[in-house]
């Protein structure tokens, strides 16, 4: 009978093997190191820093080469925003986000949640 921890370590080795399998793929397709065909940069793309995504980010899939902008609905409010590029850059890498976390609330929203946050602190 096998051990949690070897079972763990079994899964681990086998994520590892697929994520280098993914990763042969495609270099094979001669993609650029970000995982893009050759020459093609897209508006709205950010290059990720992987050394600083390695070391603060706990994860058993593939971190990403890139960021691109993404659009989501607010969770308050329900208007369409983007959570940019950069932004993205700076949540995973500056402020060490985890790397499966997105932005769910505008800018606005967010605002407002944390006035509302502190108010009953301030009250009393």
């Amino acid at each position: 009978m096998k051990s949690n921890k070897q079972r763990r370590a079994e899964i681990k080795e086998r994520r590892l093997e697929r994520a280098a399998q993914a990763l042969a793929a495609l270099a094979a397709d001669r993609h650029d190191a970000r995982g893009l065909p050759d020459g093609l940069h897209l508006a709205g793309m950010e290059p990720a820093d992987l050394e600083v995504l390695a070391r603060h980010n706990n994860t058993y899939g593939l971190l990403p080469s890139y960021y691109l902008d993404r659009p989501f609905t607010c969770r308050d409010c329900g208007v369409e925003e983007v959570w940019t590029a950069k932004q993205q850059k700076w949540w995973y890498e500056v402020a060490h986000g985890h790397i499966d976390s997105t932005a769910v609330r505008c800018r606005a929203c967010r605002q407002a949640r944390r006035v509302a946050r502190r108010a009953p602190e301030q009250a009393g």
